[in-house]
């Protein structure tokens, strides 16, 4: 039985399907793929890039294919 892994935001659990179309949302918003650029960028109660990775045991460039963004341009520089 596959174990849902969830993030606590605030006082609310998320589920990975909701950390994953945040993290879509926040990424388009920023118009980048970039994990520096995500970190640096995020509104405020949103958690670092590298939480998300560890809780979802997934690399930030998993997460982004995970995410739907892995064929979108959306690096700022290229």
């Amino acid at each position: 039985m596959k174990r849902s892994i969830r993030i606590i935001a605030g006082d609310k659990m998320k589920s990975n399907e909701e950390i994953l179309i945040d993290l879509k949302n926040e990424l388009v918003r920023i118009g980048s793929t970039r994990q520096r650029d995500y970190d640096l960028s995020k509104k405020k109660n949103k958690i670092y890039s590298t939480t998300i990775c560890r809780r979802l045991k997934l690399s930030w460039p998993e997460l982004v294919k995970q995410a739907g963004l892995q064929n979108l341009h959306l690096n700022k520089d290229g």
